[in-house]
């Protein structure tokens, strides 16, 4: 039986270490559920994701980026090369110059001072976890997964649809997605009847994992609410850890590698 001193050193260690975890669930790494069908099949309902929520010493990643070919540390070279869209590093050089125009400050005199700062979303495909701008209708499920298919600054080929007189019917549009934000859709483009009868399921909250909405049968993404201010974002969702049947990196799509190249820089 274990004594009163045995005890209180059990609970004083226990206690120590909860604001480490803390630290690190707030600033490193989640564990977010996912809680639908609009990611299928990269995600299905009920994969829990680690999600990353910063970047780790980013002056190093901006020494390599600067490295790849940019003129004075802040704005990317010529645009003129046919393989300069696709390429990350230049990427991420043109979103951190185009969030500078929107009052958020770049280079090594900011990226200097600290080891951690939110992620620097440049690679089209990548998957994130955010707070919905539409997030006041849905009160239990604020957290939304989705693909990133255009960054801040590019043109991007979207697809919408609509309803009128009982007919059903859509396109395509082309917008421009403003500094600081990104385009944000569900892989599933699975569009039948039921698509516009069914809302986005609410999520509830399981322990200490949060469950992000998708939607069951059509995103609910930006084509519904529009561009995603970067503020919003929680992280980028980086691997499935459960089931273990499924564990491993979340599947990558590019859509500027599609057949149809859907964003693109001006």
């Amino acid at each position: 039986m274990a004594t009163t001193a045995q005890l209180r050193r059990y609970f004083s260690n226990a206690a120590l270490s909860v604001p480490p975890v803390l630290y690190i669930r707030d600033n490193f790494y989640s564990l977010y559920i996912v809680n639908g069908t609009s990611m299928e099949p990269s995600l299905r309902d009920g994969d829990v994701v680690l999600v990353r929520k910063s970047d780790v010493y980013p002056a190093a990643s901006w020494r390599r980026w600067i490295s790849a070919g940019a003129v004075d540390g802040i704005a990317p070279p010529s645009f003129d090369d046919d393989n300069y869209d696709n390429d990350e590093d230049h990427n991420a050089l043109r979103v951190l110059a185009l969030d500078a125009s929107s009052g958020r400050p770049i280079g090594d005199k900011w990226t200097g001072r600290t080891y951690l700062k939110p992620p620097t979303i440049h690679v089209l495909g990548s998957v994130v976890v955010y707070r919905a701008p539409d997030a006041a209708r849905y009160p239990m499920g604020e957290y939304r997964i989705k693909r990133v298919v255009g960054l801040g600054g590019q043109l991007c080929r979207t697809s919408y649809s609509s309803s009128s007189g009982g007919e059903r019917g859509g396109g395509e549009m082309i917008v421009r997605v403003p500094p600081f934000a990104l385009w944000m859709e569900g892989d599933n483009k699975v569009d039948d009847d039921a698509g516009d009868e069914e809302e986005d399921e609410e999520s509830t909250g399981v322990e200490n994992l949060q469950r992000c909405r998708s939607s069951l049968s059509l995103s609910v993404d930006s084509r519904a609410y529009g561009p995603v201010c970067k503020n919003n974002v929680i992280g980028v969702a980086e691997r499935i850890v459960w089931p273990p049947s499924r564990w491993g990196k979340i599947p990558s799509v590019d859509p500027s590698t599609s057949a149809t190249m859907r964003s693109w820089w001006i």
